[in-house]
């Protein structure tokens, strides 16, 4: 995006135009074939710690609810 301050860059009702140019970016692509013990990227093992985290509080949750509904059908009666 290219920004310029000159009345040029206005048009008829006063509004500032901005102008995209596009622009040639070249990427390395990072190839990891099976078996050449490439190093997965920091977040990867970060998303799966926290996946790890939360599957175990859901299962306790779930746990401790249903033992709080059973021990609430016991008192009952």
């Amino acid at each position: 995006m290219e920004f310029r301050s000159d009345l040029e860059n206005v048009d008829e009702d006063g509004y500032t135009q901005l102008v995209f140019k596009s622009r040639v970016t070249t990427r390395t692509r990072v190839l990891s074939e099976k078996g050449t013990g490439a190093a997965s990227p920091p977040w990867r093992l970060v998303a799966v710690t926290l996946g790890i985290l939360c599957l175990v509080i859901l299962v306790v949750a779930v746990v401790l609810s249903a033992l709080a509904g059973f021990k609430a059908v016991i008192f009952e009666g």
